[in-house]
């Protein structure tokens, strides 16, 4: 190569180069030190945008637990409810509560930041590179991550023992399923549809009922859920109720036909009621003589001491001789 060549090809190559780090982000980004999920906005905004409506956002302002908790006077809720982060602790074990900024609730920090620095995530193709400096951690993808705080009643344990079918591969098939962003990001859905999303309840169970040669009857069963119903909560309560309609065509109130809910451990009178994963219950029913006509319903409380006008009907059924 003569020496006019290989000059020009220096320069090219040279230009390029300097052209490529214009263009390009930097890839050695100062870490970001993280204080707060505040933080985490920026860059994240769709993300955040779906766990502003989820439950976990909501944990510690929530009126209901903050009734049953007695205004968390019983400590012991706080841990769940504003959690330190959950890598800081070993897998499955349980949480203690932090001290500062409880009002996020179960907020970024908690399940992602990282004890060495950075955040933890289960996303293969993370940018590792990135201000918040990401680490794969795989269990971050497993029951284990969630079991810190849902199997304090059970849930993980009531997975374990559910049929292959109805498992998936761990909680995050059902309660934070794939979804795409802005930009083509692929990344987990942070909304985390449980108890107080009414297609996801609905999609847990289904009721049947009829009033057949063999008299009046209805059955509830889990086959949509890889745990028990309702499960986690012990606040949790989901009432099959009945009502007759009178020979003078006048309703009669709504009667509790059973309810499946596990008790408080102070309530030594009850016993677990909850209907486990791939089971069906059925019930049968006594109208009177003369009846002719009823009505089943499903409703499901997030709170056993909730109004029924406040409970969410799930399903509702004719029954008719």
């Amino acid at each position: 190569m003569r020496l006019g060549t290989l000059t020009s090809f220096v320069f090219a190559a040279a230009g390029i180069a300097v052209l490529v780090k214009i263009v390009l982000p930097p890839t050695d980004s100062e870490p970001l030190r993280l204080l707060s999920s505040g933080q985490c906005l920026e860059c994240h905004a769709g993300v955040a945008a779906e766990w502003q409506t989820s439950h976990h956002k909501f944990a510690y302002e929530n009126p209901e637990v903050r009734k049953l908790s007695n205004n968390f006077a019983n400590q012991e809720c706080i841990a769940c409810h504003a959690p330190r982060p959950v890598l800081s602790f070993e897998p499955g074990e349980r949480v203690l509560a932090r001290q500062s900024e409880r009002g996020l609730g179960v907020d970024c920090l908690a399940c992602h930041a990282h004890p060495e620095g950075g955040v933890g995530t289960s996303n293969i193709n993370a940018k590792l590179d990135a201000p918040c400096r990401p680490r794969l951690v795989e269990r971050m993808a497993s029951v284990e991550h969630c079991a810190a705080c849902h199997n304090q009643h059970k849930t993980v344990e009531q997975w374990r023992g559910a049929p292959d079918n109805l498992k998936g591969n761990n909680c995050l098939d059902c309660h934070m399923p794939e979804t795409w962003r802005e930009g083509g990001r692929k990344g987990r859905n942070h909304s985390f549809k449980a108890s107080h999303d009414l297609p996801s309840l609905q999609s847990a169970v289904t009721m049947d009922a009829a009033w057949d040669a063999e008299g009046a009857w209805v059955s509830l069963s889990n086959q949509g859920a890889g745990h028990n119903f309702p499960t986690d909560e012990r606040s949790r309560a989901a009432d099959l109720q009945v009502r007759w309609k009178g020979p003078q065509g006048a309703w009669g109130i709504w009667e509790r036909v059973h309810r499946f809910r596990d008790p408080y451990r102070d309530e030594t009178d009850l016993t677990n009621t909850q209907l486990p994963a791939g089971e069906t219950q059925r019930f049968e029913l006594q109208p009177g003589p003369e009846i002719k006509l009823g009505e089943v319903r499903l409703l499901y409380r997030t709170n056993p001491y909730l109004e029924d006008e406040l409970a969410s009907e799930l399903f509702r059924m004719e029954l008719a001789r």
